[in-house]
């Protein structure tokens, strides 16, 4: 049994022999047993108190050593009791629950929707903390509703403070009239298009490459005559890509491991692209880091503004 304290006591020694019959027929333990100034001095486990007061010899109590001491001299004094129950319970509750929320970005129409919809997502003051597959759900819905306004987003947790980071869309200046040619800015096959002007160059299921023609701002009339249009429209792609990510290896649970690595390989993705395929390539460990390797086939918008007198790439 774990011993978190002990009586101190002394006994007449006139009366050791019968107090030692007792003790061996009760099996009290009895620790430093001296003798001095014709008295016994000894230690008893606090838990045996109770046999050792039903001995006929006169005991005398001397004091309490051990947690149980530092026990009983809190519950004199109220307001520490309180305060060191309190101190446990929130060090305990800190490991488990969110106590603050920090989002960090620059558009303030954002942080306050972003509050509502994190509440929508069970994240609040004084709500669980949120495993790494959790994580993983909630960052791709946000990335999903704010599309269109932020150009990088992350969420994770440090302690018992949830954070969302993430920076703003640039706003692209355009003319009212744009007559440049679109182009793709990255390797992949057509999935689809929508042009409201300008003459299509690709088709579906095309492969085209990084540079490739896609829309042209110039077209040939019923009276052979060559004219230049805008050009305006999304040309969609299924894109290929490979992704990384790493941490140090602390022998930590590998499923959470998983998560985490998976979460930090998940924010690099394009924020409006939208994953066809995830496939996780490899997951290796070394001395110093484990690394996780995905595959993944996204579908994006390809295609970029060129110049306007460009006519190839």
């Amino acid at each position: 049994m774990l011993q978190i304290g002990y009586d101190l006591y002394s006994l007449d020694e006139n009366d050791i022999f019968i107090f030692l019959k007792y003790v061996k027929n009760k099996k009290i333990k009895i620790l430093h047993l001296k003798h001095t100034n014709h008295q016994y001095i000894f230690y008893v486990p606090t838990y045996q108190r109770y046999y050792l007061h039903q001995c006929d010899c006169y005991i005398n109590y001397i004091k309490t050593t051990g947690i149980i001491k530092y026990i009983l001299y809190l519950s004199k004094q109220y307001l520490n009791i309180i305060g060191v129950l309190c101190f446990f319970i929130a060090s305990i509750g800190s490991s488990y629950f969110i106590y603050d929320i920090q989002i960090i970005g620059t558009i303030p129409s954002v942080n306050q929707q972003m509050i509502k919809d994190l509440k929508k997502e069970q994240v609040n003051y004084l709500y669980p903390l949120k495993s790494y597959e959790n994580l993983n759900e909630i960052l791709l819905r946000l990335k999903t509703i704010y599309k269109d306004k932020v150009e990088y987003i992350n969420v994770y947790q440090v302690g018992s403070v949830f954070h969302v980071e993430y920076t703003k869309r640039k706003q692209e200046q355009l003319e009212k009239d744009d007559y440049r040619n679109l182009y793709a800015k990255k390797d992949g096959m057509i999935k689809s298009f929508d042009i409201d002007s300008g003459l299509m160059k690709v088709k579906q299921n095309d492969y085209v490459k990084k540079g490739d023609l896609l829309v042209e701002n110039t077209i040939i009339s019923t009276q052979n005559e060559t004219q230049i249009i805008p050009v305006k429209g999304e040309v969609y792609a299924y894109t290929f890509n490979q992704y990384e990510a790493s941490v140090a290896n602390h022998n930590q649970d590998q499923g959470e491991v998983f998560y985490q690595l998976l979460l930090n390989i998940r924010s690099q993705l394009p924020t409006n692209a939208i994953i066809d395929k995830e496939n996780v390539l490899q997951m290796t460990k070394t001395r110093s880091k484990i690394i996780l390797k995905v595959h993944y086939t996204l579908i994006e918008n390809i295609a970029v503004k060129g110049d306007t007198d460009e006519r190839s790439h």
